[in-house]
């Protein structure tokens, strides 16, 4: 008969030498999963998710963070050992750096598309055509700046010194650095279409 699955438990971590007694409570419709556990552990211990490795009867619990908490045989007040470290403080200090990193990717990446929706405005015919050459003309200079800063965040990236430990701090620079490129491809495309609109008006005004 398969376990009732459980909305709230009680369970031991330990971790060293010491134990943490936890309380989970599942948002309310929801029920237990493996995620509140690790989430409730970063809660009480600042061990990060990427760093820990949860253990019960000997087998690893968090290789599947939607599994149900009592279909991994936990009960309340069952005791589960917890193994990983904390970042260390430089390492804490290079996470900040990458969040804020993040951040200026997202601005940018706002700017840009502010700046699709305006050219797609242009193309459209949405300008009278005295107007069309100044506003593509900004709007390269915006695309020029963009990739500036596109460029100055991927320096900043690959100055970051992460703990080899810190295998969710080093995806994450990875899959933004992938995103920059990304973003550095699409001012690219921008650029040669607004050249290419610049030179269409060009040859109109002849």
């Amino acid at each position: 008969m398969a376990a009732a699955k459980a909305k709230n438990m009680k369970l031991q971590v330990k971790h060293g030498s010491k134990v943490y007694e936890v309380r989970l409570q599942a948002e309310q419709g929801n029920v237990l999963t493996v995620q509140d556990l690790v989430k409730k552990i970063y809660e009480v211990t600042e061990i990060p998710p990427a760093n820990q490795k949860i253990l019960y009867k000997g087998k690893t619990l968090n290789k599947d963070l939607d599994v149900f908490l009592t279909d991994t045989g936990l009960t309340d007040n069952a005791k589960v050992m917890l193994l990983g470290k904390r970042p260390d403080p430089v390492d804490d200090k290079e996470m900040g750096k990458l969040h804020n990193i993040e951040q200026s990717v997202k601005k940018e990446e706002e700017k840009l598309s502010e700046i699709t929706y305006e050219l797609d405005g242009v193309h459209r015919g949405f300008l009278e055509d005295s107007l069309k050459r100044p506003a593509l003309q900004k709007s390269r200079k915006r695309i020029a700046h963009s990739t500036e800063q596109y460029m100055k965040l991927l320096e900043a990236l690959d100055g970051l010194n992460l703990d080899p430990s810190n295998s969710g701090g080093r995806a994450k620079r990875k899959s933004l650095v992938d995103r920059i490129h990304t973003l550095l491809d699409r001012c690219d495309g921008l650029a040669k279409g607004i050249d290419d609109m610049l030179a269409s008006n060009e040859g109109k005004d002849k």
